[in-house]
């Protein structure tokens, strides 16, 4: 068998192998990860990495070979190269960079000669891409290119799968109206929240919120407007957080958020913060509802482990803030 056939028996073998691998995954990054792995074997090539684009950016989502020379770059959709391929949807393949427009795209410093650079289209859109390079010219043939062409299929539709995959298991983790995480998934993340604050020595404070005269709303305004109001609550409260706040319907009007590596003070200042942001609110026809005209949230607050060690007793003592924030005549937050 010659030098050609076996390059050849050795793309078809990967292709076959990881079609099968990937064939019932689902997770995204599990995908990528394997591909590249595979890729970086099969051709003699510097580094290989996967790109993933959507509406809110661009990601490097796996690579191998380049580590922190790859890592440290900030990638963009105006980035010449990945500008290119949005607008073309074309592939890129270049035996040496030095003769191209493309040759002020590399980094200072780094020695990339020959590249290649595949599209990966879901629904006619550019979704991602498939990237290596060499410090050799000419380092890459059209067996490498008809390899890359039939991953970025393969990818492509398992990023059309893992992104519908990723929209159910959504569903059963997201309240629908408000946006915010369910009652479930607020049982499963307090426990496990605390398991790790446990192990790591960390603080953790719990927020219970309830909307205060919100049945009146309701009767007065209707189950539209009260879903409405609910919405925009949703909204503000997503908006409010930060990074290390989850937030969640707890039922009804009440929602709880779970403040990770915060003490019962930080947790009150937040609470104060959403407070305030409630009552700032103008919302539609609050000043129908007595006794105040206006639409505002009470708040209770406990703290592991100053308060609770254990998630039932952690929400019985936020609850318990939460009445005394009502029986005080709501539009407060009580620790």
């Amino acid at each position: 068998m010659s030098h050609k056939e076996n390059i050849d028996l050795k793309i078809l073998k990967a292709i076959f192998g990881i079609a099968s691998s990937i064939g019932s995954e689902l997770e995204l990054e599990k995908v990528c990860d394997l591909i590249v792995e595979k890729v970086f074997k099969v051709i003699n090539c510097n580094g290989c990495a996967i790109i993933l684009i959507n509406e809110d950016g661009v990601k490097l989502q796996s690579e191998v070979g380049f580590g922190k020379s790859i890592r440290s770059v900030e990638f963009s959709k105006e980035m010449p190269l990945i500008k290119y391929i949005l607008s073309t949807k074309n592939k890129l393949f270049i035996g040496n960079i030095e003769n191209s427009y493309f040759k002020y795209c590399i980094p200072k410093g780094e020695q990339t000669t020959s590249m290649i650079c595949i599209p990966i289209i879901v629904k006619e859109e550019v979704k991602g891409i498939i990237y290596i390079d060499s410090r050799k010219t000419n380092a890459f043939s059209s067996k490498h290119e008809y390899f890359l062409n039939i991953l970025a299929h393969e990818i492509s539709v398992a990023i059309e799968r893992a992104l519908n995959y990723k929209r159910i298991k959504m569903l059963t983790i997201v309240d629908e109206l408000t946006g915010v995480f369910n009652r479930r998934k607020f049982d499963t993340d307090l426990e496990y929240s605390i398991i790790e604050a446990k192990r790591y020595l960390k603080s953790l404070s719990l927020l219970m919120i309830d909307i205060d005269h919100f049945k009146k709303y309701n009767d007065y305004h209707g189950h539209q407007m009260g879903d409405t109001i609910l919405r925009q609550i949703g909204g503000l409260f997503l908006k409010s957080k930060r990074t290390i706040d989850r937030i969640y319907r707890y039922g009804g009007e009440e929602f709880s958020v779970i403040c990770g590596e915060t003490n019962k003070e930080n947790a009150r200042v937040f609470a104060e913060r959403l407070r305030e942001a409630v009552s700032k609110k103008k919302f539609d026809g609050e000043e129908k509802i007595e006794p105040s005209g206006n639409l505002t949230i009470s708040i209770g607050v406990s703290s592991y482990p100053s308060d609770a060690e254990e998630p039932e007793q952690l929400i019985k003592y936020a609850d318990d803030a939460l009445y005394k924030a009502k029986a005080r005549g709501r539009d407060r937050v009580v620790i």
